[in-house]
């Protein structure tokens, strides 16, 4: 199901009526999930990122960069086992790209396999839907940030209990 802001939004970005589509990248979903926070979580706490979860068991194959472009990738992995409702903060495994503006984006929690190295890549597979960190449950979490305050204005046609299919966008950074 299509948000109707979010349709919008990338058709502007399209025709290029939005300043900054020029420069942007686009960020997919990493595979088909369910939008299951984002600004705030259900608590009201901030929360400053998107977490989409499969509905599948931890271990779900194929979770995507997100980012559409040829970018160089570092992935940082903090545990190589079956984690799926965490192993403490600090404890996700991590694969990021850092933009010439300062920003980077992050996706974390997934689970280490052979696909899970540095590389430049253009939506390569970074591993399996995994609970590693702080977490309660399988997800990603996509994160854009700079000088460790995050930027929420990426996603802002991205909704919590919106179904996003592999490759539907959520956002624009870059």
């Amino acid at each position: 199901m299509r948000n109707t802001m979010k349709t919008t939004l990338a058709a502007l970005a399209s025709l290029a009526l939005i300043p900054t589509a020029a420069s942007a990248y686009r960020v997919g979903s990493p595979f088909p999930g369910d939008v299951t926070a984002t600004t705030y979580y259900s608590s009201g706490s901030f929360h400053g990122a998107v977490d989409i979860s499969s509905r599948n068991a931890c271990g779900y194959w194929g979770v995507e960069t997100g980012v559409v472009g040829s970018l160089y990738w570092n992935v940082t992995i903090r545990t190589t086992g079956v984690v799926c409702y965490g192993n403490g903060s600090g404890n996700q495994n991590e694969v990021k790209h850092t933009f010439s503006n300062g920003y980077t984006i992050r996706q974390w929690h997934f689970l280490k396999e052979p696909t899970s190295y540095d590389r430049t890549c253009d939506r390569c597979q970074i591993g399996d839907e995994g609970g590693t960190g702080n977490v309660t449950g399988p997800h990603t979490h996509m994160q854009y940030d700079k000088s460790g305050t995050n930027n929420t204005s990426w996603y802002s046609g991205t909704v919590k209990g919106e179904f996003l299919d592999r490759g539907e966008t959520v956002g624009y950074v870059g």
